[in-house]
């Protein structure tokens, strides 16, 4: 469903529209850049549940959501709002440095973020869906993401 395409991040739901009119498979609801977060000095959380909402209406491809790792109840809110996939995101602030989200417990597929085959094959036994490399949100350092492929 998404082979072939760009996930696009995007901040409002006009964005969102304008992203899918250009061709992109689904969309990543943001409230800010992460990355502008943390320098900041602030917290990186899930996005406003209204701009999420706003998003999913607006548009007609899948909508995925970010939310903290180990942040089970960040993940019951995004699958209540109906996204199509969430992910359990290393951008964000961390909830817990240990353990990550029991994704078998919830319907809605999860993306996960990977170094390494190691950490590859952990997420999947926590139960995510699809693995993706890291790499830093909003800094454009791609070589970061390839290192870890």
């Amino acid at each position: 469903m998404l082979k072939g395409g760009v996930i696009m991040d995007v901040v409002t739901a006009e964005q969102a529209k304008i992203a899918e009119d250009a061709g992109a498979v689904a969309v990543m609801a943001l409230e800010r850049v992460p990355a502008d977060i943390r320098r900041e000095g602030g917290v990186a959380r899930m996005s406003d549940p209204g701009l999420i909402t706003a998003i999913i209406e607006a548009v007609t491809i899948p909508v995925m959501a970010k939310c903290r790792i180990g942040h089970f109840v960040e993940a019951q809110i995004l699958e209540s709002l109906g996204v199509d996939y969430i992910d359990e995101s290393e951008v964000l602030t961390p909830a817990d440095e240990e353990h990550h989200i029991n994704k078998h417990v919830f319907k809605v597929p999860f993306v996960c973020g990977c170094r390494d085959l190691g950490e590859a094959l952990r997420r999947i036994a926590e139960g995510a869906a699809m693995i993706r490399t890291k790499g830093e949100a909003g800094t454009g350092n791609v070589v970061e993401a390839v290192r870890h492929m």
